[in-house]
């Protein structure tokens, strides 16, 4: 019962940071928002040719990427996530956005696509602005 109650909380609290998108912000902005999410842990920043912010919860289920542009913006962010989060993120993603297909959701109020990506040992969900406006 108790890895059950932490497991909801895991998951609530990484499709709470997920519903908000840092994508275009500054990465000072994302540092400062991102103090508000505490299960979230600053990991490291690289800087040059692919730039990002990386943050990890506490259990390492879940690594948060903000992959940056050259002026530091972000030019989409990942959630990435153990495989056992899978089914509760794909309720997530069809009851908040449009469901398109091949896995990949679209927000049509604020123009964003949100896609999973599958690996070997984690799943990705990847969002980034639409390339075309409808």
């Amino acid at each position: 019962m108790k890895k059950i109650i932490v497991l909801l909380l895991i998951v609530f609290c990484g499709f709470h940071v997920f519903s908000q998108t840092f994508v275009g912000k500054h990465k000072s902005e994302i540092r400062k928002e991102m103090r508000n999410y505490q299960d979230f842990a600053f990991t490291k920043e690289i800087l040059g040719k692919k730039s990002y912010i990386k943050y990890e919860d506490i259990d390492r289920c879940r690594t948060l990427l903000f992959v940056l542009n050259s002026e530091g913006n972000c030019k989409y962010q990942m959630l990435m996530c153990d495989y056992s989060l899978l089914k509760q993120m794909i309720q997530m993603l069809n009851d908040t956005y449009e469901y398109q297909n091949n896995f990949i959701w679209k927000d049509t109020k604020q123009n964003y696509v949100i896609k999973i990506k599958k690996d070997d040992w984690y799943f990705s969900v990847i969002t980034r602005k639409s390339e075309k406006k409808d």
